[in-house]
């Protein structure tokens, strides 16, 4: 066992679980509604996405025979990937392959401590050093009984489960607000540009919309008419990406900066919680994209996917992005969020995937052009500079919230390993915290 943990006693994972159960090997029958499916590619970053497959509940019983998970136990993702971490909060839940869920003993392990610990870099060192595989690493269940876990006394567990949970708790509701701000602006570029409701209410006879500014609003049109795109507000064209933005091809050589730590947007850093990753140049092997200063990243991998990035200000580190994502810098920085939203709405992405390359679903990739030509309206100036101020001060409270999440996300990084060490005392911690906090 690592060193760092001699001042509390260890035992081995097995010795302190009250429940071990395992759901590899069975493949349940999937529904569309149903009980939600807890499945491998869904744990990410210490939490569970919103699941996408079910079972019916009708056979819920009979699936979940080897066990009935209870809110609070934790799961570990065994194989692709190895050694995600997340903590229920619903026991109405089932298990898919590639899953551990872990209970530990009352009394001797708490359940978020142990969400903690497997989360710690020694655990995680032991995980994959008892893991097996070549292709796709997985460690089997006989290895992972044997991984040898630090048990400071069930109080100072809890403790300090109660530290790291309050800061996770933090970020995880700046998480939300962030989604449910994004949302708003979605919703109100859609209101605007895509189903015209402001033209609408003004053809009915209302003489103001909400959120939109009153001189914008007397300016719209009453009625719609035809165009390339279907019925759009009368007077307002219809225009190509390429007349909004372009597209920046600047190549950096991270390798050549061992040193630098580089702020990296990629695919995996996206879909784990849109964070780009702070990564040495070391670490880095291939060529990136440098981001733009007021751009919008889109990526070319799987178009059905909208994996969109607002990239926030640069905290004094360069900004790089993987050559997955074509780096968008608009003509006139007002119509940066015009563009963000644009890129994510349903339509236009189903267009790009119609005319992607690749053999299937999940590894098509859209050409640059195919971007740039699309044709999308193009409202008047004045309504999307209006949207912008709109967009603009609700993406500021998003990105102050991503920057406090940011400060405790490294406060908790920081305390973890010193508290399942013991290098840092709890009351010490607590302080840190609530300082932060």
């Amino acid at each position: 066992m690592n060193e760092r943990h001699a001042r509390f006693k260890s035992s081995v994972l097995e010795e302190c679980m009250s429940a071990i159960i395992d759901y590899r090997g069975k493949t349940p029958r999937k529904t569309s509604i149903g009980v939600p499916l807890i499945t491998a590619k869904i744990v990410k970053g210490g939490r569970i996405e919103p699941p996408n497959e079910f079972i019916d509940p009708d056979e819920y019983d009979s699936w979940m025979r080897r066990g009935i998970p209870r809110i609070g136990d934790v799961l570990l993702t065994t194989e692709a990937p190895l050694g995600e971490v997340a903590q229920l909060s619903d026991d109405r839940i089932a298990l898919a392959q590639r899953l551990i869920l872990l209970r530990g003993k009352p009394g001797v392990l708490d359940n978020t401590y142990l969400k903690f610990l497997l989360i710690s870099e020694p655990i995680q060192s032991q995980l994959h050093g008892r893991a097996s595989g070549t292709t796709v690493v997985g460690i089997k269940q006989s290895e992972l009984r044997k991984v040898m876990l630090p048990l400071p006394p069930i109080d100072e567990q809890r403790a300090i489960a109660g530290v790291l949970g309050a800061l996770d708790d933090k970020i995880e509701q700046n998480r939300r607000t962030t989604q449910a701000l994004e949302r708003l602006v979605r919703a109100i570029f859609r209101a605007w540009f895509v189903d015209f409701e402001p033209v609408k209410a003004k053809a009915a006879g209302a003489t103001s919309f909400p959120s939109m500014p009153q001189p914008v609003f007397d300016a719209l049109p009453m009625r719609l008419a035809d165009s390339a795109l279907g019925p759009v507000p009368e007077g307002w064209e219809t225009s190509m990406i390429r007349d909004l933005a372009t597209i920046s091809k600047t190549q950096v050589k991270p390798q050549e900066r061992p040193e630098e730590v580089f702020d990296h947007f990629s695919i995996p850093a996206f879909d784990a919680g849109m964070r780009p990753a702070a990564e040495p140049g070391s670490a880095i092997k291939s060529n990136k994209f440098l981001v733009v200063e007021g751009s919008v990243l889109h990526s070319k991998l799987n178009p059905r996917i909208p994996r969109v990035w607002l990239p926030p200000k640069s905290r004094g580190r360069r900004q790089i992005a993987s050559t997955e994502f074509l780096v968008f810098v608009p003509r006139l920085i007002s119509d940066r969020h015009y563009l963000y939203c644009q890129f994510q709405q349903t339509g236009f992405r189903e267009d790009l995937a119609q005319g992607a390359s690749g053999t299937s679903n999940s590894h098509q990739r859209v050409r640059p052009d195919d971007v740039l030509n699309r044709v999308v309206i193009a409202p008047p100036k004045s309504a999307r500079v209006a949207f912008a101020g709109v967009a603009d001060s609700l993406f500021a409270l998003a990105a102050a919230d991503h920057d406090e999440s940011a400060k405790l996300a490294e406060l908790r990084d920081y305390l973890l390993p010193k508290l399942l060490s013991g290098a840092v005392r709890v009351r010490e911690a607590e302080r840190l915290a609530a300082a932060a906090l």
